[in-house]
């Protein structure tokens, strides 16, 4: 019996210390506040960082360091968070040490508005080490905490051979003041291996089988168009109008959006969708064809549209805004310049998937499967500035964080809104 007695108050225990500290995460103000922009000095850093840590010119075997400054670390983490309205991180480096700050706002209740956790990590030979975890104010020892990471670090090795590989490829992590240096060795074929892993973890047999399933009717219904430019309208509706037809059938229809939007997004940048899905088991996806399709008259907003659409359904919205900002930004310094109107299509695309993906996402169905119109999710781009180089862009607008920059920002912001998708009481009506 005092056996029976001791277990049950050890399993109490056990259930009890979770719930304590999430209780004392619990505070009323935030430890996190809303990040910063991107400005055009993150620009030539991120663009320098991907060509030097392109896997393509590396060789079996040899040794890189991958150094991320704090601001572009803090903008990365930003970028990649779900739920970025209502979640916040930010690391603030220092010379062996890195403090980790982390918000998450609750709906409202009369306990705390705010979730924050905060980590303290101190360099420790090659790897840094938890020096300090916090619960809002409440500090976790440390001799309580490394014995579970240890657990957790052994069960990923045995249950997961890209986890090994991984960490065998990572030679250090070094915290300098203001940066983060990786060391890691690269090792053919272990991008490939992730990839695959990634693809299992991230999207289900169902979520692949929709995006196989959308692809196919995409390239059945762009034979039909034999190359014609046409408005993406012409895609959007018959693509529509299947997902309401699979919805009908009791399926999700967030997960049929979803699946529809990621389909269109491959076609469109002209991929194959065996990047998500990997190669099929039975018959061969079908063969694409070439897709001429505008939107608002004008090819390359259909291409921003989609695929930020893409990008917001597989990644969440502050990526795929990130990464429209950062090609309009790019573009500034001698492309095709930075332009407004393509940031809008970025944006509706966005805001689409959110909706697709949202309370209303059988409601977008019936209305993209109806008599659609490009003003109901695509709004026009008239008086938007296009074409500033990286001058003229500086002059007139400073940077992302500027008032200028925010007054056309707002302008995107009410046009999207006004589109009939986006209006008050859209889902009721119907």
């Amino acid at each position: 019996m005092r056996i029976v007695s001791a277990l049950a108050l050890l399993l109490l225990a056990l259930l009890a210390v979770p719930s304590f500290l999430l209780f004392a995460a619990l505070q009323p103000d935030p430890l996190v506040t809303a990040a910063g922009g991107m400005r055009h000095d993150n620009i030539s850093r991120i663009k320098g960082l991907v060509k030097q840590n392109d896997p393509r010119q590396f060789g079996n075997g040899e040794i890189h360091t991958l150094e991320i400054v704090g601001p572009d670390l803090n903008l990365l983490l930003a970028s990649v968070l779900p739920l970025p309205r209502r979640q916040g991180i930010q690391v603030a480096l220092e010379d062996g040490e890195a403090s980790v700050l982390y918000t998450l706002a609750l709906p409202a209740n009369p306990l705390g508005q705010y979730l924050n956790i905060s980590a303290r990590l101190r360099q420790d030979n090659s790897l840094p080490a938890l020096q300090q975890l916090q619960f809002g104010d409440t500090a976790v020892p440390t001799w309580l905490v490394s014995p579970l990471l240890a657990a957790a670090d052994r069960w990923l090795r045995d249950q997961s051979a890209e986890y090994e590989d991984a960490r065998s490829a990572l030679r250090e992590i070094r915290l300098q003041p203001d940066a983060i240096q990786i060391v890691y060795q690269w090792q053919t074929g272990l991008a490939e291996r992730l990839q695959a892993t990634g693809r299992e973890l991230l999207l289900s047999p169902a979520e692949r089988e929709r995006i196989v399933t959308y692809y196919a009717e995409l390239v059945r219904q762009s034979r039909l168009l034999d190359g014609a430019t046409t408005s993406l309208d012409r895609l959007l509706q018959p693509l529509f109008e299947l997902a309401q037809q699979r919805s009908a059938r009791g399926t999700d229809p967030g997960a049929e959006n979803r699946g529809l939007l990621l389909a269109l997004g491959v076609a469109l940048s002209g991929h194959s969708p065996e990047h998500l899905v990997g190669k099929p088991d039975g018959a061969a996806l079908p063969a694409g064809v070439p897709l001429n399709l505008v939107l608002r008259g004008r090819q390359d907003l259909a291409l921003h549209f989609a695929i930020s659409a893409a990008i917001s359904a597989g990644g969440g919205s502050a990526l795929a805004d990130s990464i429209g900002i950062f090609k309009e930004m790019d573009d500034s310094r001698g492309g095709s310049g930075f332009s407004f109107a393509d940031l809008l299509a970025d944006r509706a695309g966005v805001a689409m998937a959110e909706v697709a993906m949202g309370k209303n996402a059988g409601a977008l169905q019936a209305y993209m499967a109806g008599n659609l119109r490009e003003s109901g999710y695509m709004p026009g781009f008239d008086k938007l500035p296009e074409g500033l180089m990286e001058l003229e862009f500086r002059h007139r607008y400073e940077d992302l964080d500027s008032a200028t920059y925010a007054l056309v920002d707002s302008e995107i912001a009410r046009r999207i809104s006004s589109c009939t998708i986006h209006r008050p009481g859209f889902g009721q009506a119907r």
